[in-house]
């Protein structure tokens, strides 16, 4: 359906409009039959109450379905707004022109400066297509100074900071640190504890030697 069909149907252009004729073909009906005075205005009168009738279901609905987007997308209290999928940029990746996405992954976090979401999807977009952990810690790391960034996203650009230090980074010394920033700032938490454990084990050889 062309964009332009798809907005005037969410306006509810269309179904004041056919309300509308449903509305003066009723309200011609009632004239005729002397349930209604004769005349022009109250012809128009008809129409356009059954006019708007039919449209304002129609916008309650739509400003309904704004406010649920609102709460899920831009919480009260959220800093960011509702962030777009980036749907153009995963296909770039999936052609094969990870430059052209690198690029347009840089845009739009530069245009998009407070979304921890974006940033996230950026970060890993470097470790998982460019094999670029440097680049990918960077981005993780930025996420948690976003200020109001959600518990789930800095949650687990921590996790994927630990991982990077005990993997391709290979540095225990950093890891550690990582480690005891997850058991503080998440307390009570699955990934806690399992930072716990790691922690423990990393220490293992440290005091025996």
């Amino acid at each position: 359906m062309p964009r332009t069909a798809v907005e005037a149907l969410s306006t509810g252009t269309p179904q004041a409009l056919i309300g509308a004729c449903v509305g003066g073909i009723f309200t011609a009906v009632l004239q005729a039959r002397g349930f209604l005075p004769p005349g022009p205005f109250v012809w128009l009168a008809g129409v356009a109450v059954a006019g708007i009738v039919a449209w304002l279901p129609n916008w309650a609905l739509m400003r309904a379905g704004e406010r649920s987007a609102q709460l899920i997308y831009a919480p009260s209290g959220a800093s960011t707004a509702y962030v777009p999928t980036f749907s153009h940029i995963d296909a770039m990746e999936v052609r094969g022109d990870l430059e052209a996405a690198e690029r347009a992954w840089a845009e739009a976090c530069a245009e998009n400066p407070r979304s921890a979401l974006v940033h996230v999807k950026a970060a890993d977009f470097h470790l998982r297509s460019l094999n670029d952990p440097v680049a990918a810690l960077a981005l993780y790391a930025r996420v948690r100074e976003i200020p109001g960034a959600h518990a789930e996203h800095r949650r687990y650009v921590q996790a994927k900071i630990i991982d990077l230090h005990l993997g391709p980074l290979n540095d225990e010394g950093r890891a550690m640190v990582e480690l005891r920033r997850m058991i503080d700032a998440f307390p009570g938490t699955r990934e806690a504890d399992e930072a716990r454990q790691a922690l423990a084990k990393l220490k293992a050889p440290r005091q025996q030697g």
